[in-house]
C-alpha cells in the first residue's frame, strides 16, 4: 500500500489522530522515543536552540479516553485484560494504567500501518521496560521479537549508594517473518585485541582463515546487542532538547532496517533527530509532534551542516520550501469514500443467567467467547447471535436502553433482543 502523506512531513499534532488517518502498511520502519512515565516535566535549556520546548511526562486519568478503552475491549480483549490487572495490582487511580493504555492504543495503530517487512524500534528504560515489553508481545506477537538492545553510554558518575545507571533499552520487534535486516550496511571494526587473537590463531584473519579457526570478515563484524554509543556532548550537535539521542543511534537503527527511498517514521520526533537521520540516509520521512519546535528544529539541524551562515541561510530557505509543514492530521485514501468501520454486536448467554444475556461488541466473536471461558471451569458461555455493522456502538447502547439491565447483561427472550438489534440497524435510528 502506498503512502497518503508527502515526502518530509512534519505533523504539529496529537500523534494518535496522525496515526488514524496513515493508511494501513505503508510505512517500512517505526522509531519512538515516547514519554517513559518518570512524572516529571522536561524542559529545554534557556539559550539553547530547542528553548521554549517542554512536554509533561505525568500520565493521569484525564488523559485516557475512553473510546480509546472501549475500542481494545472489542477488538483485543487479551490485551484489555492485561490493563486491568495494572490498575488492579495499583489502585484507582494508577499512573501506569493511564500510561500503558496511552501507549497501547498508538501501538495498535503503529501495527497496523507497518508494512509485513516493517521494522519497529521502541526506546525506553526501566521505569516502565518491563510492562512495554508485555506490550509489543501482545501487540507484535512474541515470535517478532528479535533483540533488546542496550545502548551503553559510559561517563564519569558521582553515585556511591546505587551502580550509576548509564543504560537504555530500545526493543526491536518486526511484523512479519518477512522483516528486512541490512547487516552489512551497520559493521563496525573490530577491537585490537579480537584481530589479535584471530590473527594468531588457526583460523588466520581475513581470506586466510580457515574452517578451523576464528573467521574475521575484513570489513568488520555486525554490532551485538550491547550498542556503545556516547551521549550528545558536541556543541555542533546538541540542541538542548530534554531527551536529545545522538545522531549516530538512529543512523544504525536506519541503516539496519530500511534501504534507500523507505519510508520512516517517528511519531514522537521531539528535536528531529530520526528526521535528520532519515534525510542524510536517502529515505523518505514523517515526524509527529505537539509542538512546532519539531518543525523548526529539523530546518535548522538540516542547514547546519555547513559553516557558512550566509549559505546556512539559504539553506534553511530551501529546507522550508521541502518540509510539509501541517496542523492537522491526515485521511486515509486505502479506503472507499462511504466507507465505515464495522463490527459484531454479539449476544452470549450462559445456563447460570437464564433470561439474561450479554450484549456486546467485539471484532473477534471467538476471542472475546473464549475471554469468557476462561472463568468458567466448564466453559459453558455460548454465543446465540452475531451482527455486522457499521453503526456498532450505537446499537450497544439502544439495546442497554431498552432492555432492562444488570451487570452488563440484559434482561429479555432471546428472539426479542436479536429482532431488536436487526430492526434498529434497519431503521437506522
Amino acid at each position: 500500500m502506498s503512502s497518503n502523506i508527502p515526502n518530509r512531513s512534519i505533523f504539529c499534532h496529537d500523534n494518535m489522530e496522525v496515526l488514524e488517518g496513515i493508511n494501513s502498511s505503508c510505512i517500512d520502519l517505526i522509531y519512538l522515543d515516547p514519554p517513559f512515565n518518570k512524572k516529571k516535566t522536561f524542559t529545554a535549556s534557556i539559550g539553547s536552540h530547542a528553548e521554549g520546548a517542554e512536554f509533561e511526562d505525568i500520565f493521569r486519568e484525564k488523559d485516557v479516553k475512553e473510546e480509546w478503552l472501549k475500542t481494545i475491549q472489542e477488538d483485543h480483549p487479551d490485551l484489555h485484560v492485561f490493563l486491568d490487572g495494572v490498575r488492579a495490582i495499583e489502585g484507582k487511580t494508577s499512573y501506569n494504567f493511564c500510561y500503558l493504555a496511552y501507549m497501547a492504543i498508538r501501538l495498535l495503530e503503529m501495527h497496523r500501518i507497518l508494512k509485513d517487512t516493517g521494522s519497529i524500534y521502541l526506546h525506553c528504560d526501566p521505569t516502565m521496560s518491563h510492562y512495554l515489553k508485555i506490550l509489543m508481545d501482545m501487540i507484535f506477537g512474541e515470535k517478532n521479537f528479535r533483540n533488546e538492545i542496550v545502548w551503553h553510554y559510559p561517563s564519569m558518575s558521582a553515585a556511591r549508594k546505587d551502580f550509576p545507571r548509564k543504560h537504555d533499552i530500545i526493543f526491536r520487534y518486526v511484523k512479519s517473518s518477512k522483516n528486512m535486516f541490512n547487516w552489512s550496511d551497520v559493521l563496525v571494526p573490530y577491537k585490537p585485541s579480537s584481530i589479535h587473537r584471530a590473527k594468531y590463531g588457526k583460523g588466520g584473519f581475513g581470506k586466510n582463515a580457515t574452517n578451523e579457526g576464528n573467521y574475521l570478515s575484513k570489513d568488520g563484524k555486525i554490532p551485538d546487542t550491547v550498542w556503545e554509543i556516547p551521549h550528545i556532548k558536541s556543541k555542533h550537535e546538541s540542541l538542548g532538547y530534554p531527551t536529545q539521542k545522538p545522531l549516530k543511534l538512529l543512523e544504525r537503527i536506519i541503516k539496519a532496517s530500511s534501504k534507500e527511498g523507505d519510508w520512516v517514521l517517528d511519531p514522537f520526533c521531539g528535536c528531529a533527530t530520526t528526521c535528520v537521520g532519515a534525510e542524510k540516509l536517502k529515505r523518505k520521512w514523517i515526524g509527529i509532534d505537539v509542538t512546532i519546535k519539531a518543525y523548526n528544529l529539523v530546518k535548522h539541524r538540516l542547514a547546519k551542516e555547513t559553516e557558512s551562515k550566509e549559505l546556512r541561510k539559504s539553506i534553511a530557505l530551501f529546507w522550508e520550501g521541502k518540509i510539509n509543514y501541517r496542523t492537522s492530521p491526515p485521511e486515509r485514501s486505502d479506503q472507499g469514500v462511504d466507507y465505515r468501520e464495522q463490527k459484531y454486536i454479539y449476544v452470549i448467554s450462559h445456563p447460570k443467567y437464564p433470561g439474561e444475556y450479554k450484549v456486546g461488541v467485539a471484532q473477534d466473536t471467538e476471542a472475546r467467547l473464549n475471554q469468557y471461558q476462561t472463568s468458567d471451569p466448564n466453559r459453558e458461555y455460548k454465543i446465540e447471535d452475531t451482527y455486522l455493522s457499521p453503526r456498532f456502538r450505537k446499537l450497544e447502547d439502544h439495546i442497554h436502553e431498552v432492555f432492562p439491565n444488570k451487570h452488563e447483561w440484559v434482561q429479555g427472550s432471546l428472539e426479542d433482543i436479536i429482532a431488536e438489534i436487526r430492526g434498529a440497524d434497519k431503521d437506522g435510528f
